[in-house]
């Protein structure tokens, strides 16, 4: 059976996308950590996703980064529409779930 998002909480934690699976995994995704993770070709090409590149996309004036809204595409993925203007990057639960930054799967190299 494929894991999949059995809930998505866009401010699920201050800060942070929070992901209930399937499999009854818990993911919190901090945006940061997400909008540097973008998938995206515009973000892939300045470096590879999670480099230190700063965001083609700047902040005008001192909005935080954060995401304005995020919508399902399919049954796969996730759009995320950014504070900072960007919203190309389409990111498949498969991407989400291999990049989950909690303890356990850091350690592993990824959740199962």
């Amino acid at each position: 059976m494929e894991v999949a998002p059995k809930t998505i909480k866009l401010a699920g934690q201050p800060g942070a996308l929070t992901i209930e699976w399937s499999d009854g995994h818990l993911s919190t995704y901090p945006y940061s950590y997400l909008r540097d993770k973008c998938p995206c070709a515009t973000c892939s090409e300045l470096g590879s996703p999670g480099s230190a590149t700063p965001s083609p996309f700047p902040i005008l004036g001192a909005r935080p980064l954060e995401p304005e809204r995020a919508e399902l595409v399919g049954r796969y993925a996730l759009q995320i529409y950014w504070s900072d203007g960007h919203s190309s990057g389409i990111y498949s639960f498969d991407y989400l779930r291999l990049s989950c930054p909690c303890p356990a799967c850091t350690a592993e190299g990824q959740c199962s």
